[in-house]
C-alpha cells in the first residue's frame, strides 16, 4: 500500500450525488434492485487514474489480476448514503475487494491509503508487509491478506527485478549509468508494490 490522493469529484457525481443516492436507499428499503450508478465509466476513469491502475490496496496492478472493483471504503451495505460519496470511492483488485467484502469497524479501520501514511502503520521488509506497532495496520494486512502466497511472489519478483538493476549500474560504464538510473526511477514511480520498492532501495543505500 502507498499514499494516495483524491482527485477532484467528476461533474457527474456532482451532478447526480444527491438523486443516486435517493435511489439507491429507495430501492434497498423498497427491496427492489439496487442501482450501481458508482459503475459509470467517468467515475470508473477517474478512480483508476488515482491509483495508476492499481488496487488501492495491495498495490498491485490491476490488468494482472483481472478488472477493476470499484470498491467503498465504508460498505455500501453498512453506509448506503456513502454510495456514491466520493470520498468513499477507489478502485480494487478482484481480491482485496472480495476480501474486504461488507467488512468494517469503526473502531478499528481499515487503513485508508487516501487519509492515512500507510509508512506511518507498516513496514515493508522484503516481500513482506508488517505492522509491528499499529493494530489497524495489522488488521489491514489479516484481513485484505497482505501477505499471501501470490502477493508475497509477485513482490518478490519485482524486488529481484530492481536488485539486478541496481546490480546493473554499479557494473555499468559511466556513460551508461544514467541510462539505467532513469530506468529505476521510472519503475519505482510507475511500477507496482512501490513501498516495498523504496525500502530496498534504502537497504541497498542507493539513491534515486
Amino acid at each position: 500500500m502507498r499514499s494516495l490522493k483524491k482527485l477532484p469529484e467528476p461533474e457527474v457525481v456532482t451532478a447526480n450525488q444527491k438523486v443516486w443516492t435517493e435511489k439507491y436507499l429507495e430501492a434497498k428499503t423498497t427491496g427492489q434492485k439496487l442501482p450501481s450508478a458508482w459503475s459509470h465509466p467517468k467515475i470508473r476513469e477517474t478512480l483508476q487514474a488515482e491509483t495508476d491502475s492499481r488496487c488501492a490496496y495491495c498495490d498491485s496492478h490491476l490488468a494482472h489480476v483481472a478488472s477493476s472493483h470499484i470498491e467503498h471504503y465504508r460498505p455500501r451495505s453498512l453506509y448506503p448514503e456513502l454510495v456514491v460519496a466520493w470520498e468513499n470511492l477507489t478502485v480494487a483488485c478482484p481480491r482485496c475487494n472480495s476480501s474486504k467484502s461488507d467488512l468494517f469497524s469503526e473502531d478499528l479501520p481499515f487503513i485508508n491509503p487516501f487519509l492515512d501514511e500507510p509508512d506511518e502503520h507498516f513496514v515493508f521488509f522484503g516481500e513482506l508487509v508488517l505492522a509491528p506497532s499499529s493494530q489497524r495496520g495489522e488488521y489491514t494486512i489479516s484481513e485484505l491478506g497482505l501477505n499471501n502466497d501470490d502477493l508475497m511472489s509477485a513482490r518478490k519478483r519485482r524486488l529481484n527485478n530492481i536488485v539486478q538493476l541496481v546490480s546493473s549500474w554499479h557494473k555499468a560504464h559511466d556513460l551508461l549509468k544514467p541510462g539505467i538510473l532513469d530506468e529505476i526511477r521510472r519503475q519505482l514511480d510507475q511500477g507496482e508494490y512501490q513501498a516495498s520498492v523504496k525500502s530496498l532501495l534504502k537497504t541497498l543505500n542507493f539513491k534515486v
